[in-house]
C-alpha cells in the first residue's frame, strides 16, 4: 500500500496503530491484506457497542455510535447501513471513490483523494454541511482511502483518558509505533474482558485502569477511563525506552494530544515532552541508577480518591440533603492511568514555558533528588540501615544535570570533587557543625560562613587548605547552561554528593541523628 508518515498527528498515529495491529515495524511494510485484517478487527470492535462511550468523543454521530433499532425490520436496515458504512469507511483502502472527488488531492498527502469526509470520520473537523473552514467552499475534506482507515484506527492506538482520547505523536516513527503497540495491547485486553463480562471492578486488582460502574438500568459499563494523561504517557515511555537500544540513538520529542470531538464541547490539549527528557528516560533505564529511579517513581504515585457524600452523622446518604457534604475516602492504589505522579509531573514542569525553567529545575532537585534528609520524611533508623532511598543517588543527579538541564560535565565534576573533599574533611574531623550548615541552612551567607570557618580551621590545625579560590568560583559562580549561578541548587548538589560519600564510608552508622533536620529552637541555640 506504500503508506508513509505525513507529519500530521492524526494520520501518523493511525498509521502507527495499523503497524502495531499488524505486527509490522514500519508503514512501508503494510500490505492490502494487513489493512483488510485491521479493518475486520475494527468493525468487530466498533459495532459491538462496547466502545461507545469512547468512540462518541472521537467520531461524533458516526454509524459506530448510533443506537440499535428495536423492531425487526429496523434491525435489518440498521445492519445493512452498518455494512455499507464499514465498506466505505473502514475498508477505505478498497473504495473506488466518492462522487465528487474527481481530481481532488488528499489534504494530508497530496495523493488522489477517494473520500470526502467530515467530523464523523475525522476528529476536530466541522460538520458535514459547514463550509466556513474547508478550501474551495466545500463542506467536506478530501482524503485518500488508506489514510482514512488509519484515522479510523486512532481509538485502538490511543487511550480513553478523562472522557477524551489520548494520542501520542513523535517524529520518531519507531517510538510512536512502540507506544501505539502498547495501547493496542491494552485495548485488546480490555475488549476481551468486556466480551467475557469480566471488566475489572473499580476497587479490584486491575493494575491498569478502573471501571466506571454500569448504570442502574443495566446498561453495559462505560469503557475504562484513564486519568492523569501526561503521567501515564511518561510511565509508558519509561517502559518502551527500557526495551529499546539506546546506543548511538537520536531522540525525538513527544507530543501528547488529549482531544474530544464532542458536539457539546470539543476540546484539545497538547502537552510536549522535550527530546532531552525522552533521552533521560531512556538512559536512566540503562544506568546504575535505574533501580533507584524506578523506586523513586513508584513511590511518587499520588493516591486517587473518590468522593462520597455523607450526612451530618458521617453516614452515606442516598437522597439530597442540605447537610450533605463531600469527603475524600481512600480508593485503589495510585499508578499509571489511575493517578498523577509527582516526580514525572515536576520533571515536565521544568520545560513548561518551552525553555529550561531554572527555578523548576532547582525545585525538582530539592523535592525529588534530595528530599528526605531536609524534610525528615524518613526515620533515622532506616537511614542507619542504609536503605538506598532514604539517602540520595549522585549518579541519578548527574544524569539529570547533564541530560535534562544540559549542565557541562566539567562543572558537574568540579561539584563532585568539591563535595568529596568536604566529605573527607568531615569524616576526619567529625565536624557536625559544618555538615548541618551545608545540608540544612536556608541562607547563602550561612553556607559561606560555614565554609570560611572550615577553611580557617583546616589551615590552623593542619597547615593546609580545603579548597582554593578557583575551586570556589568554579563550583558556585559558574553559570553555564543553567543561565545564572544558583547558590541554592549548587548547595543542594553538594549536599547530595556529600551525604552519598559519607554514607559509603558507613559514617552514619553511629551518627544517624545527623540526618534529622534541627528544629527552630535547636538552630537558635546553636
Amino acid at each position: 500500500m506504500n503508506l508513509k508518515f505525513t507529519g500530521h498527528p492524526l494520520p501518523d498515529v493511525g498509521i502507527a496503530t495499523l503497524c502495531a495491529m499488524s505486527g509490522k515495524s514500519m508503514p512501508e511494510e503494510l500490505t492490502a491484506e494487513d489493512l483488510d485484517q485491521c479493518a475486520q478487527e475494527l468493525e468487530e470492535n466498533y459495532f459491538s457497542g462496547r466502545m461507545n462511550s469512547y468512540l462518541s468523543c472521537v467520531f461524533m454521530n458516526s454509524e459506530y455510535v448510533q443506537p440499535d433499532a428495536r423492531k425487526e425490520e429496523g434491525k435489518e436496515r440498521k445492519a445493512l447501513k452498518r455494512k455499507q458504512y464499514a465498506q466505505r469507511v473502514l475498508r477505505a483502502h478498497r473504495w473506488e471513490g466518492d462522487v465528487g472527488t474527481g481530481d481532488l488531492k488528499c489534504a494530508y498527502t497530496g495523493l488522489p483523494a477517494t473520500h470526502l469526509v467530515h467530523r464523523s470520520q475525522v476528529p476536530m473537523l466541522t460538520g458535514e454541511d459547514v463550509i466556513n473552514f474547508f478550501p474551495a467552499g466545500r463542506g467536506t475534506l478530501p482524503i485518500a482511502g488508506p489514510y482514512l482507515l488509519a484515522i479510523q484506527a486512532l481509538p485502538m492506538g490511543g487511550r480513553r483518558a478523562e472522557g477524551r482520547m489520548l494520542l501520542v505523536h513523535s517524529d520518531d516513527g519507531s517510538l510512536m509505533t512502540a507506544l501505539a503497540a502498547k495501547y493496542v495491547a491494552d485495548n485488546r485486553r480490555l475488549l476481551d474482558l468486556a466480551r467475557k463480562g469480566q471488566l475489572p471492578a473499580r476497587d479490584g486488582p486491575d493494575p491498569l485502569l478502573e471501571r466506571e460502574h454500569a448504570a442502574k438500568d443495566g446498561n453495559e459499563p462505560k469503557y475504562p477511563d484513564a486519568k492523569a494523561p501526561t503521567s501515564l504517557v511518561a510511565s509508558d515511555l519509561m517502559d518502551v525506552c527500557a526495551r529499546r537500544n539506546v546506543d548511538g540513538q537520536s531522540y525525538a520529542s513527544v507530543a501528547v494530544y488529549v482531544l474530544s470531538n464532542s458536539g457539546q464541547g470539543p476540546s484539545l490539549q497538547v502537552h510536549f515532552i522535550p527530546s532531552q527528557v525522552v533521552r533521560f528516560l531512556a538512559l536512566v533505564q540503562r544506568s546504575g541508577a535505574a533501580r533507584y529511579w524506578q523506586q523513586l517513581v513508584a513511590r511518587s504515585w499520588l493516591e486517587p480518591s473518590k468522593k462520597k457524600e455523607q450526612g451530618s452523622e458521617g453516614q452515606p446518604r442516598s437522597k439530597p440533603s442540605s447537610s450533605r457534604k463531600k469527603v475524600s475516602t481512600p480508593a485503589i492504589a495510585g499508578g499509571a492511568g489511575r493517578s498523577r505522579n509527582s516526580v514525572l509531573q515536576d520533571l515536565f514542569a521544568v520545560f513548561e514555558g518551552d525553555f529550561v525553567d531554572r527555578r523548576g529545575a532547582a525545585g525538582f532537585v530539592r523535592r525529588h533528588l534530595f528530599p528526605n534528609i531536609r524534610f525528615n520524611q524518613v526515620p533515622s533508623d532506616r537511614a542507619a540501615r542504609g536503605d538506598e532511598l532514604t539517602l540520595v543517588n549522585w549518579e541519578l543527579t548527574e544524569l539529570f544535570l547533564s541530560e535534562v538541564l544540559g549542565m557541562e560535565r566539567t562543572h558537574i565534576e568540579k561539584i563532585r570533587e568539591f563535595a568529596d573533599r568536604l566529605a573527607e574533611h568531615i569524616a576526619a574531623s567529625n565536624d557536625r557543625s559544618l555538615f548541618r550548615d551545608l545540608v540544612y541552612s536556608q541562607k547563602p551567607w550561612e553556607v559561606r560562613n560555614a565554609l570560611v570557618k572550615a577553611q580557617r580551621n583546616e589551615a590552623k590545625d593542619h597547615r593546609k587548605l580545603l579548597f582554593g579560590l578557583d575551586d570556589f568560583v568554579d563550583v558556585f559562580m559558574a553559570d553555564d547552561s543553567i543561565g545564572v549561578a544558583d547558590w541554592g541548587m549548587i548547595r543542594d548538589l553538594i549536599s547530595i554528593r556529600l551525604i552519598e560519600a559519607l554514607h559509603a564510608r558507613d559514617f552514619f552508622e553511629q551518627r544517624a541523628d545527623w540526618l534529622t533536620a534541627p528544629d527552630a529552637g535547636e538552630e537558635q541555640a546553636a
